[in-house]
């Protein structure tokens, strides 16, 4: 049981790190100006996109592969960019 956890984990956890990862590293291109490390950037929006993807299918909210699991998973990376960058310039 917990082998067939780990796979879907595995598998289902790729694609919110590839975007918030994305997301995160354009955000310091976008949002001038930015205190923030491009790596504190990169890993913040990966980490909530990932949490905001894993509660919402993982709770069966939402299936894998839906159109609002796309768009809450990109609206979470963004929030996390600008809040990141909000904080960074204090």
């Amino acid at each position: 049981m917990l082998s067939l956890l780990l796979m879907w984990l595995a598998g289902t956890s790729v694609m919110p790190l590839v975007v918030g990862g994305a997301i995160g590293a354009v955000s310091l291109r976008v949002l001038r100006p930015c205190a923030s490390t491009l790596s504190r950037q990169v890993c913040r929006a990966a980490l909530a996109a990932l949490v905001t993807h894993l509660v919402l299918v993982g709770s069966g909210l939402l299936r894998d592969g839906a159109v609002l699991d796309y768009a809450s998973t990109l609206a979470a990376a963004v929030a996390a960019s600008v809040l990141t960058c909000r904080r960074a310039r204090r």
